[in-house]
């Protein structure tokens, strides 16, 4: 399989956390605070696809987009984070990391790239289920461990999120995945179950 990247999103101090994927299963963890560096390093890896943990549209009605309203998985509707109008985000300071989403996003496609939005949470409820034990931290390394990869590199929660992301970002090479949303507020991908049922190859 070829590189494939994941990302997690935080504020402006925290930053970007990054894994490549590499095609031996290797995790590779890179962080930065400044998008334009996250996409220096990408086109520098040359990966075949990318997926981040931020919202990559605003709602157009309200308090949160379709995508948001209409995932689910086994008709169970998957708790997720609600994104608002953009003239909302802009009265509140809790939204800062989707802005500084928003400008990974467009740093992304100034530089010709095509990156997908997912959902660490929903992929790990496809590998273990929707009613997983221990903490978010384990469970995000259960997940992992479930999807065949190693965890050692991993120091923290968001370079777990950032991996998790990567598997979504591995599965559209192939179209097994599942969208939830619309063109306009942008749509939210998941592995489908069909990718996890049998080991990478």
């Amino acid at each position: 399989m070829p590189n494939v990247i994941g990302i997690d999103v935080g504020g402006a101090r925290k930053g970007f956390h990054a894994v490549r994927l590499r095609p031996n299963h290797q995790l590779d963890p890179y962080q930065h605070t400044d998008p334009q560096k996250i996409v220096d390093w990408i086109c520098r890896e040359e990966v075949a696809a990318i997926a981040i943990d931020a919202p990559c549209g605003w709602s157009q009605t309200g308090g949160s987009r379709e995508a948001e309203r209409t995932l689910q998985m086994d008709g169970r509707h998957l708790p997720c984070f609600c994104t608002p109008t953009r003239e909302r985000a802009l009265t509140s300071t809790f939204y800062q990391w989707v802005f500084n989403g928003e400008a990974l996003y467009h740093a992304c496609r100034q530089a010709q790239l095509s990156p997908l939005e997912t959902y660490p949470h929903g992929i790990a409820t496809l590998l273990l289920g929707p009613t997983p034990t221990g903490s978010k931290t384990e469970q995000r390394r259960q997940a992992l461990h479930h999807a065949h990869l190693p965890t050692s590199s991993l120091t923290s929660i968001d370079l777990l999120d950032a991996a998790l992301c990567a598997l979504t970002a591995h599965a559209s090479l192939t179209q097994q995945t599942q969208s939830f949303g619309n063109p306009a507020e942008g749509h939210i991908v998941l592995p489908s179950k069909k990718y996890f049922a049998h080991r990478f190859e």
